[in-house]
Parts: structure tokens; sequence; C-alpha cells
């Protein structure tokens, strides 16, 4: 498995917006492709690669010189529960620290909450709706 950084120009995001959609989108009844996509090239995409198959990936979003939001975390319904989502959080913060980021933040459903929590995110506010489905804030300041 790799871990790495593509741009939406990569022969691999079309793979990326498909796992997405999969994933995050589809269960919800919509449809990532009726959303407009064009902020994300601006926005960097980290994934998990196996054998040329995108696995897991998560966009990064700069806020502030010093904040980046953590957005679309999706890992294979086939690769769930072995792992590949705390590694990719790990690469991303690492890529973040290296990148001078020193808070990130993110919009949490409210089912994926204990995995934040494992890993040193913290709760911040109420619960709100998003995409019709329960979310918190959380954020990790990186040392």
């Amino acid at each position: 498995m790799e871990f790495c950084l593509i741009d939406s120009q990569s022969t691999y995001y079309p793979q990326v917006l498909d796992l997405r959609q999969r994933v995050l989108r589809a269960p919800l009844g919509l449809n990532l492709f009726d959303e407009d996509l064009a902020a994300e090239h601006d926005q960097y995409t980290l994934v998990a690669r196996q054998h040329e198959k995108i696995i897991a990936c998560l966009m990064l979003k700069m806020i502030e010189p010093s904040i980046i939001k953590l957005r679309q975390m999706a890992v294979d319904e086939t690769q769930q529960g072995k792992g590949i989502g705390s590694l990719l959080m790990g690469y991303a913060e690492n890529f973040c620290k290296l990148n001078g980021y020193q808070l990130i933040e993110l919009h949490a459903r409210k089912s994926a909450i204990q995995f934040y929590i494992k890993l040193n995110y913290q709760l911040i506010g109420n619960e709100f709706e998003e995409v019709g489905v329960p979310h918190y804030r959380m954020e990790k300041r990186l040392a």
C-alpha cells in the first residue's frame, strides 16, 4: 500500500470521485456529480493506493495559513476496519505539519466520532445537520 498526494489532473482522480460517491453520497441518496467540484482543484487530495486502485481518500482545504479543514474522508467498503483510515489520517497529519499547518478541523458524521476521538480529535460545540446527517465539528492541534 502506498500513500500519496494527487491532484485533480491525476489519472487516479476519477477513482477518488467514484469512491466518494459510493461511500459518502450514494448511501444518502445523493450524487456527488450533481455538486460543483471546481473548488477542489485548489485542495489537496491524499490517497491510499493498492495495486493501482484507490482504496481510501481524503481532501484538505486551507482555511487560513495555519488552519486546514479535512473533508470527504472515505475508505473502500471492502477495506474498512483494517486500519487504513487511521494510517491515511497519520499521513495527512504529517503532511499538514510539514506544510506549516497547526490545526486540523473537520465535520465528522456522528457515526465516525469514535474514530476521530481515538486519533485525539476534540469535539467542538453541538451536533448539527449536514447533507441530512448528524455531524459534529472536531479539531486537533498539531505539535
